[in-house]
């Protein structure tokens, strides 16, 4: 009698133990092939992020070299616009006292 008991016992339990549950049904194959597509979709999320911060790094270096570019040359034109007046001015001057010179001659 105690025997029998035993045994009805273990009995109930391995039955209990063929229950399937939704998550019990899926295969190692297919928690695997889940886990390794979660992974890859995570991985490729980070990978587009990453892409992205580097082309508005790029954007912003293009934007802010094309400025300094930009007011370089804006010197630059200015620093020839200020040497040919200086010259101007110095060619007038050399014109100017070159004349004083002459009528200095004269006298």
């Amino acid at each position: 009698m105690f025997r029998t008991a035993i045994s009805r016992v273990s009995a109930a339990s391995s039955v209990r133990a063929f229950h399937a549950s939704p998550a019990a049904s899926k295969t190692m194959t297919e928690k695997v092939s889940e886990v390794a597509d979660n992974v890859n979709k995570k991985v490729g999320k980070g990978l587009a992020s990453a892409i992205e911060k580097g082309e508005n790094a790029s954007e912003s270096a293009k934007e802010t070299m094309g400025t300094a570019a930009d007011k370089t040359k804006q010197g630059a034109q200015e620093g020839a616009t200020t040497a040919k007046h200086k010259a101007n001015q110095a060619s007038a001057g050399a014109t100017v006292a070159k004349e004083d010179f002459k009528k200095e001659v004269k006298k």
